[in-house]
């Protein structure tokens, strides 16, 4: 069956997203794909996964799209994928971070 014969189908990856002071985790599984048939972006607040792997004649890719919160630090996003999980690190900007404010004593 030549490349452009073959049976494309979409599937939505199931994903958790956690939330913690420092950012937000967000983990998609998204098994049989291959670090280097995963592609990856963020443009504009929105995050894009794709990936694709193939079982006999079809082709399988994952697709989904998240709007990433103006906390988010996009040039920070890490990813990992261990096991069909990709799993994205996405820290907070350090001015969203919450911090403590010193009370000084009056002299």
């Amino acid at each position: 069956m030549s490349e452009s014969n073959k049976v494309l189908r979409v599937l939505r990856p199931n994903v958790d997203i956690f939330e913690n002071q420092d950012g937000l985790l967000l983990r998609a599984d998204m098994p049989g794909v291959r670090q280097e048939a995963m592609d990856l972006q963020v443009e504009k607040g929105l995050l894009t996964l794709l990936g694709q792997r193939q079982v006999g004649e079809g082709v399988f890719e994952y697709r989904r799209r998240f709007q990433v919160p103006r906390d988010i630090d996009p040039s920070k996003i890490t990813a990992t994928m261990r096991r069909g999980v990709l799993e994205l690190n996405m820290p907070r900007a350090e001015v969203y971070k919450p911090r403590k404010i010193e009370i000084s004593a009056e002299a």
